[in-house]
């Protein structure tokens, strides 16, 4: 009898290590990055107010880790904090990021999920930007041994990358 409590213990140790876990906005965030940040002159230069995103859901734990639209929004507020463009200077200008699609992986060592996401940037009414951008992460076996570890960690590299590639397109755009 002791031997299937302690058998039964450990299987329900081993499901809750595979239970999936939402995204992390930290490790979502970009950091301030040479080229994609923005400084008095350019155009959005602490002149972004307001941040919306839709289109992400939650995580649920038994299923598959997923990016929420907090989370999401948690991240895109601070990468454009880190770039220079959350603030109150010059004409409020407004981003929103809508989640399309978040094209995961149901298994593999290596895991890579494609996020895809529209940006729309306005100020005053008129659109400076309107873009769907797509971008890649990938988690390896070395990163965790977890499929749901991994996959939360490909998520949130996607999400990061897209953030960067948004970056980089819109600051082309507004030179």
């Amino acid at each position: 009898m002791r031997r299937f409590a302690v058998g039964a213990a450990v299987v329900a140790l081993m499901g809750l290590a595979a239970c999936a876990s939402p995204s992390n906005p930290a490790l979502m965030t970009l950091p301030a990055t040479p080229g994609l940040t923005a400084s008095s002159g350019d155009l959005g230069y602490h002149a972004v107010t307001t941040v919306t995103v839709s289109g992400g859901q939650g995580t649920n734990p038994l299923w598959t880790s997923q990016v929420s639209n907090a989370d999401f929004k948690t991240a895109l507020e601070n990468s454009l904090a880190a770039a220079g463009y959350m603030g109150t200077e010059g004409q409020p200008m407004t981003v929103s990021a809508s989640l399309i699609d978040l094209k995961q992986p149901l298994a593999g060592f290596d895991l890579s999920v494609i996020s895809q996401v529209r940006y729309t940037v306005t100020r005053a009414e008129r659109v400076l930007f309107d873009e769907t951008v797509a971008a890649t992460g990938t988690a390896s076996m070395g990163q965790s041994l977890l499929a749901t570890e991994r996959l939360r960690m490909a998520n949130e590299a996607s999400i990061r990358e897209n953030i960067k590639t948004f970056l980089t397109r819109f600051r082309a755009r507004a030179r």
